[in-house]
């Protein structure tokens, strides 16, 4: 099969194939983490990684020591640093103004001070993230949609994307094209749910499959858009790209750390905004392979619009867009995938894979979420459902931002089947479908 093609199944089966494990070389930095108490529990390794612009709310006080006091640092950069407040269950907005972190997550047990957080007192409960995700309704709610929208199939649509960098752009090293359409000028589809009310505020899921097609014919029938739990009705949106895949980062536009995936997202995002009546705090991405690899991107550059993300056998590229916060993920990957490996991969040893993917494997963009989300440690349980028994929640993580890793044992890339289950919808209707509010 053609690296990343989409195997040989039905829309619908891959309409929610929409899980992979991700990948990243570093961690950026949200003023998430929280660590307290005597001995203090160590956050997520990682440093020398970018911090993240702009506010973000933290709270600290969610794993409580014997001494009752909680400190937290999160995101200290050379030129900024994120506030954090101990204390019971509190959240502060600190400010991080880009720089570089010096070592990463910290581990606690003392008392915080300046700008690293105050100490707190008494204090429990489980650690909370406050992310910048949006809430309310949409200005297209009590608006009649598109004339030609249908809840039967994905219907074409179009949008001109603006403030891309030149090189994107026509005679630009890096532009693109694929029949009508070219980096500033795209389809995407959209599918309405069964008896569309205007009145009602809807989830919205953005999908996007494996390399091959065209863009036109990918966005008429997309393998995008995802259920969510309990069959709740929700607007699908096919995203698609220009060709052979998304151009989320890595060799194809030579490494750098913007892309024309996260314009185009926003751009979507504005009409889709304007035209139907969604729920702005439940927005999901799901794709598989080169579209897990757009989720993954999109999650992390677009975060302040994205409350969740399902990534199945894709990766996170080593250069990426700057993260805007926190993101909930369920990550499906398979150990034998050798397309887009688990890792983390040498940069040395496995330099041919690197160069390939400009990426270090799966493993690393996992923790690049947890650290974004404010887990705690790297504690591990049971997924709730006995059937996807290769899932594992992490136990430090706040309700509100859960990571669920489902890594499969011997499987490799086009395939999301463990003991004739398939993974790829599978957690997600539990976790996206049900998260608490943002």
């Amino acid at each position: 099969m053609r690296k990343g093609c989409l195997p040989s199944v039905s829309v619908v089966a891959l309409s929610l194939s929409v899980f992979a494990g991700l990948g990243c070389s570093g961690i950026d930095p949200v003023g998430t983490t929280s660590s307290a108490g005597t001995g203090g529990t160590s956050a997520l390794p990682g440093g020398g990684m970018s911090a993240v612009s702009g506010s973000n709310s933290t709270t600290s006080g969610g794993v409580q020591g014997t001494s009752g006091s909680g400190n937290g640092t999160s995101g200290n950069g050379t030129s900024g640093s994120a506030a954090v407040q101990g204390g019971s269950g509190q959240s502060t907005s600190g400010q991080s103004t880009g720089g570089q972190s010096v070592g990463g997550a910290t581990s606690g047990g003392s008392a915080g001070s300046g700008t690293s957080g105050a100490a707190g007192s008494g204090g429990g409960g489980g650690p909370v993230v406050t992310g910048k995700v949006r809430t309310g309704k949409s200005a297209g709610c009590d608006k009649p949609p598109p004339a030609a929208d249908s809840s039967s199939k994905f219907i074409l649509h179009e949008v001109h994307i603006a403030g891309l960098d030149p090189v994107y752009l026509a005679g630009g090293m890096y532009a693109q094209t694929s029949g009508p359409y070219d980096l500033s000028f795209r389809p995407y589809g959209v599918k309405l749910p069964a008896n569309y009310n205007p009145a009602t505020a809807y989830a919205v899921t953005f999908g996007g499959g494996g390399c091959g097609g065209s863009a036109q014919g990918f966005a008429s029938g997309p393998n995008g858009g995802f259920g969510l739990a309990g069959n709740a009705p929700t607007i699908q949106v096919g995203l698609s790209y220009m060709g052979p895949c998304f151009n989320d980062g890595g060799p194809s536009i030579g490494n750098r750390p913007d892309s024309p995936e996260e314009p185009y997202f926003r751009a979507i995002m504005k009409e889709i905004e304007a035209n139907y009546c969604i729920d702005l705090a439940q927005v999901f991405i799901g794709g598989y392979s080169s579209g897990g690899w757009e989720s993954y991107t999109l999650g992390c550059a677009a975060a302040d619009l994205v409350r969740g993300i399902g990534a199945d056998e894709g990766g996170f590229r080593t250069m990426h867009p700057t993260c805007k916060g926190p993101v909930a993920a369920v990550l499906v990957a398979g150990t034998a995938d050798t397309e887009n490996p688990i890792g983390p991969l040498d940069p040395v040893a496995d330099k041919g894979t690197v160069d390939r993917l400009g990426s270090l494997g799966s493993a690393p963009g996992r923790d690049n979420i947890l650290q974004r989300n404010g887990c705690v440690g790297t504690t591990t349980e049971p997924y709730s459902d006995p059937k996807y028994g290769a899932c594992v929640k992490y136990s430090g993580c706040p309700a509100n931002y859960p990571v669920i890793w489902c890594a499969l044992p011997g499987v490799g890339h086009n395939n999301s089947t463990l003991n004739g289950t398939n993974y790829s919808p599978g957690p997600m209707w539990d976790v996206l479908g049900k998260l608490p509010p943002p």
